[in-house]
């Protein structure tokens, strides 16, 4: 098993992509530590993975825009384990889908300090949180989650992409400073790709766009662009472990070339059910 010798936080870690990392992880031998926001969610989660992994996962709730509940689950790795190895700062969250013409001041500010406050405040204090525990054993595996919009525009994600991109400029920053000293820290970034995950069952606007019309485009979205979560998880595996030399990259879990055209079927059979629903 390739991760025997490891240890390792993923956060965000009861349901989808966090989840599926967990699940690849313990299969390869990693002691794993999960957490969510909400504590039925982990002990739902954990009595799922100890009945096949046993004690080589453990679990609590942690808020991780909460700096003390990080420090707290990091502790309690520690604790456990006896090191961190690997964090894989998965936790995010997006709250509306649509154009950002349609939100209300109020609706901004709440979605905005909500979702910067997991996505981006929360990959910040989980790394802050790990990172001496790796500076004194002289070695750790940090991957971050970018996602949609973070390294391109994506409409209708206004807010959540703003966040994902100071998660990407946060890790390049980051990496930078690992160069400059001795010890065998590297930080990297997964984009997963557009995985049916509960990101994408955000609350459509409803005044832009009806919630029955949204939900067949997703179905059509579902069919020609989703990326399978197992074979996108995979491929966080190489940059969690000791071979790993790459610092400060991004790397993704989808293929370019499946997604392009993808979307032009997509946009194709779109075109035509917009065209259908306007006779």
């Amino acid at each position: 098993m390739k991760m025997e010798n490891e240890t390792a936080i993923v956060t965000g870690s009861t349901s989808g992509i966090g989840k599926k990392i967990v699940e690849l992880f313990l299969m390869e031998g990693c002691k794993v530590a999960i957490c969510s926001r909400t504590e039925p969610k982990v002990n739902q989660t954990l009595a799922e993975f100890k009945e096949k992994f046993g004690d080589s996962v453990i679990g609590a709730p942690c808020d991780v825009s909460d700096p003390i509940a990080v420090k707290s689950l990091v502790d309690k790795t520690i604790e456990s384990f006896g090191s961190v190895r690997i964090l894989v700062a998965n936790a995010g969250v997006n709250l509306t889908y649509g154009p950002f013409q349609y939100l209300s001041l109020d609706k901004v500010n709440s979605d905005a300090k909500t979702m910067i406050g997991i996505n981006l405040i929360g990959v910040i204090n989980s790394v802050a949180a790990a990172l001496p525990y790796m500076i004194k054993q002289t070695y750790g595996r940090v991957i971050t989650l970018a996602g949609g919009g973070a390294n391109r525009p994506v409409e209708h994600m206004t807010i959540y992409s703003a966040s994902k991109g100071g998660v990407l400029a946060f890790s390049k920053c980051l990496a930078e400073e690992f160069k400059k000293n001795e010890n065998d820290i590297k930080i990297n970034s997964f984009f997963p790709g557009m995985i049916n995950t509960n990101l994408y069952k955000a609350q459509v606007i409803e005044a832009w766009k009806d919630k029955k019309t949204h939900e067949r485009e997703m179905e059509l979205v579902k069919k020609y662009v989703m990326t399978d979560i197992e074979k996108s998880c995979g491929t966080v595996i190489p940059y969690a472990l000791p071979t790993c030399k790459k610092n400060g990259e991004s790397f993704r879990g989808f293929s370019v070339m499946k997604l392009i055209k993808g979307f032009k079927k997509l946009s194709k059979e779109l075109k035509q059910m917009r065209a259908d629903n306007s006779e």
